[in-house]
């Protein structure tokens, strides 16, 4: 269980509430985007999510048990999240294989668990045949999928997405956001997702709508199949577990 639970929460930088007194309910297994333009408050709202920044003033919680409190705050390495951010942030000096793998070294998986779990991840993030490639050597779709596999492969119940399309051209976009379709209805993955583009936010099942550090819009969306996303996008390997 996923559900996110964020109480009276504010963040000031200096004068600056960049979240101010914001209270949000975000349900187990829900696909949700933060909408709003450049300053907003949004990205501040996922970094606080993600234990990068520790509250002023609130409670996050998730099911229940407290994460982040102005005393203090759980370290991201034990929340149980994974974190996809615009830039790619994969390693150079490694390949495909060693990028997505680093999360399982450092827990030492046995190897034939390891050699399962990274053939399921990097099928489900059409990858497969890639593992031995350099990001110099992808696509910036594809670099894109290694971290996207990268946060899935200790199996996180909350995925965080900061403006994860931003660098890409349309048809990449849309693959990587019919990923997180995927992710969020096959494998039930808690998604928040952070844009400021009506377009990407529509991919969710959600939108909050912020401004000035508060939200100001909260509504739901259509369904994916009202949305005209690439059949690929959503049906390859829809049933593969991770």
């Amino acid at each position: 269980m996923a559900g996110i639970t964020i109480e009276s929460v504010t963040k000031r930088y200096g004068a600056l509430a960049a979240v101010n007194d914001l209270s949000l309910e975000i349900a187990d297994r829900e696909f949700v985007t933060l909408l709003g333009p450049s300053g907003c408050g949004k990205t501040t709202l996922l970094r606080l999510l993600a234990g990068f920044a520790v509250p002023d003033e609130g409670t996050i919680r998730v099911d229940g048990a407290i994460l982040s409190t102005k005393t203090g705050v759980v370290p991201p390495e034990r929340r149980g999240m994974g974190m996809v951010f615009q830039n790619y942030a994969v390693w150079p000096h490694k390949t495909v294989y060693a990028n997505v793998a680093f999360g399982l070294e450092i827990r030492r998986l046995p190897r034939a668990e390891t050699l399962a779990r990274m053939a399921r991840i990097l099928e489900l993030v059409n990858l497969s045949g890639l593992e031995e490639r350099y990001p110099n050597q992808l696509s910036g779709g594809q670099q894109q999928r290694v971290a996207i596999a990268r946060a899935l492969v200790n199996r996180p119940e909350i995925l965080l997405a900061d403006e994860p399309t931003g660098a890409l051209d349309s048809h990449n976009s849309a693959e990587i956001l019919g990923i997180f379709q995927r992710l969020n209805r096959t494998q039930g993955i808690t998604i928040v997702m952070v844009t400021h583009s009506d377009e990407i936010a529509a991919y969710a099942d959600r939108i909050i709508g912020f401004r000035d550090g508060r939200i100001v819009s909260d509504a739901p969306v259509a369904h994916t199949e009202k949305l005209g996303v690439p059949a690929m996008a959503l049906s390859t390997t829809m049933e593969l577990p991770l």
